[in-house]
């Protein structure tokens, strides 16, 4: 038996018959489309329409800076106290300890010294003249004779905390 037509539809139990039945509803759906005339025109450039007008954000206030705090780094220590005692000095001779480093099974402090140079520091080595006596995830901890203190990573280490000068109005 010959088909009439030259394009056949696929046999029904095909997958193919559902899209090819559907092709002709798309034509003729394009078609209406472009033979129809044009809809709404877009809006004008400008501001959205129905929507409410947003006043811009206020300007950033101006801060007015102590002449005595613009010259000095952000993370230096002040120069006295509160109590006018002056700030305890830099223990280290101006290294800091960055932080630590593991090395196969062992733990290392990276030390950078004065001039940049960067050394590790194994437990029981020395910085400075103050030995190394642990380390922790936030601290090492540094001990010179019976003084010993934790110097926090990449903090400047101020050294143990002197004892406070006792009031004489206290004794009596």
């Amino acid at each position: 038996m010959k088909h009439r037509f030259p394009i056949a539809l696929p046999p029904s139990g095909s997958s193919a018959r559902l899209p090819a039945l559907i092709l002709p509803v798309l034509v003729a759906a394009a078609l209406l489309q472009l033979a129809l005339p044009f809809g709404d025109e877009l809006p004008a450039g400008g501001a959205p329409l129905r929507q409410k007008q947003v006043a811009p954000p206020p300007d950033v206030p101006r801060v007015l800076v102590p002449t005595a705090l613009e010259g000095r780094r952000v993370f230096a220590p002040a120069a006295t106290s509160a109590a006018g005692a002056a700030a305890p000095t830099n223990v280290l001779d101006g290294a800091v300890i960055a932080g630590t480093v593991m090395h196969g099974r062992r733990l290392y402090a990276v030390v950078q010294e004065r001039g940049g140079r960067i050394r590790h520091v194994a437990p029981g080595g020395t910085v400075a003249g103050w030995r190394i006596s642990g380390l922790t995830p936030s601290s090492a901890r540094l001990t010179r004779g019976s003084e010993q203190f934790n110097a926090a990573y990449g903090a400047i280490p101020t050294g143990p905390a002197a004892p406070a000068p006792e009031d004489p109005e206290d004794g009596q």
